[in-house]
């Protein structure tokens, strides 16, 4: 039952990227209903149906619309209309009995089969267009509708049909799987990308730090007055030692972690203090924002670096993607953390082009900073949101838990 239930809520799938159906539903329809009102006429003037033509039209026509929304019960209808509705031109006595292959009924099964495959798998597809050729001419030859010449000539051109169907319905599902699997490995690879270049810069804060910690350790039995006694040196010497052996171990996994032994940088990173900077360079390339740091924020280096990065990319992605669009910078301490709020309105409808070198540290590689933004918040316990307004316009929102040391 459950692999029934599966089937039963099969889906077209979306388009890679988005959450739309890879088809519209309005073709369906429009099909759906040119189908039933040509079946209803069919079935009344050359099928000798009467008044159940239009009965007869309804199993007929519908699955076409239902593929969109089911495939797999459009397929059950479609695989016993055929069947039904041949039985029921013998029982009426039908001057031109409906026959499984006849054009009117092939039209529906055509784009039913080529859902089905793009929908379900491989062996799903098969198994349904065999059971609907199966089903189809075992009716014609047990009611002896025709002859056998007119059977195998029947059954092996609605054959050849349905294959070509399912083929290119298939087809497009695996080149919708390949399109997935290369989407995700791309992602993949700048989420680990944007991983390594955050360790680098959590590094570098670090590393700082663990560097005045040393210079101090080492100066400081030569900067007290009348000298420290010898234990008091051993530790300052141990402090030393551990701060340097430190460095040299955030080096080397550093450079594991990159694929490189490279150096080093030992300099402070950016932080809260240096947002006006970054706020008036994004002045200068033509955007008007407004900066407020609402309470005394008191934050560790590394959510200091964060709370910047964050601001930074936000307003990089407004110069690029919205130039000259009023944009608010809002950094808001609180007793249990420090919340970012970057909001952009619409661009106007003709703006300058956006000098992105105005703009320090902007990157220019494609989807990377809501990555970053969303990387640098998890790393530290926070929560990040952003997406488009109602309005046009762009919000992102994070937030970072108060630290220990903060």
């Amino acid at each position: 039952m459950g692999a029934v239930r599966d089937l039963y809520d099969l889906r077209i799938p979306a388009s890679p990227g988005t959450e739309r159906p890879m088809l519209r539903r309005g073709p369906f329809a429009v099909l759906a209903g040119i189908l039933f009102v040509g079946n209803a006429a069919l079935f009344a003037a050359a099928g000798d149906f009467g008044a159940l033509a239009v009965p007869a039209a309804v199993p007929a026509s519908l699955p076409v619309l239902l593929a969109w929304y089911r495939p797999f019960a459009a397929w059950v209808v479609m695989a016993v209309a055929g069947p039904v509705i041949t039985c029921a031109g013998v029982v009426l006595g039908s001057s031109m009995t409906p026959l499984p292959w006849y054009f009117n009924l092939l039209f529906a099964q055509v784009p039913v089969m080529f859902v089905l495959a793009l929908s379900a798998p491989r062996r799903v597809t098969v198994i349904a267009c065999v059971v609907t050729v199966v089903a189809g001419a075992a009716t014609v030859v047990l009611l002896d509708v025709v002859g056998p010449v007119a059977v195998v000539t029947g059954v092996g051109s609605w054959c050849t049909v349905l294959l070509a169907a399912v083929l290119v319905g298939d087809a497009r599902r695996a080149r919708r799987a390949d399109t997935l699997r290369a989407a995700e490995e791309v992602g993949r690879r700048r989420i680990l990308e944007e991983r390594a270049r955050i360790a680098r810069e959590l590094h570098d804060v670090v590393a700082h730090h663990m560097s005045v910690i040393a210079v101090q350790a080492a100066s400081a039995p030569y900067r007290v007055e009348g000298g420290v006694s010898e234990p008091a040196a051993r530790e300052f010497a141990a402090i030393n030692a551990a701060a340097r052996a430190s460095l040299r171990d955030m080096r080397l996994l550093l450079g594991a972690l990159r694929g490189t032994d490279g150096p080093a940088r030992t300099a402070p990173q950016p932080g809260l203090a240096d947002l006006k900077e970054l706020v008036e360079s994004v002045r200068l390339a033509g955007v008007p924002v407004r900066f407020t740091v609402a309470g005394e924020p008191s934050l560790s280096p590394v959510e200091s670096l964060t709370v910047y990065r964050i601001a930074q990319e936000a307003l990089s992605n407004v110069v690029r993607h919205a130039p000259a669009a009023g944009t608010t910078v809002v950094v808001r301490a609180g007793p249990d953390g420090v919340a970012v709020e970057v909001d952009n309105e619409p661009p106007p409808s003709r703006t300058a082009p956006a000098v992105e070198a105005r703009v320090p540290g902007a990157r220019t590689g494609p989807g990377l900073g809501l990555i970053g933004m969303y990387e640098r918040v998890s790393a530290l316990g926070g929560e990040f949101r952003a997406g488009a307004t109602e309005e046009g316009g762009f919000t992102v929102r994070a937030r970072l838990p108060k630290g220990d040391d903060a």
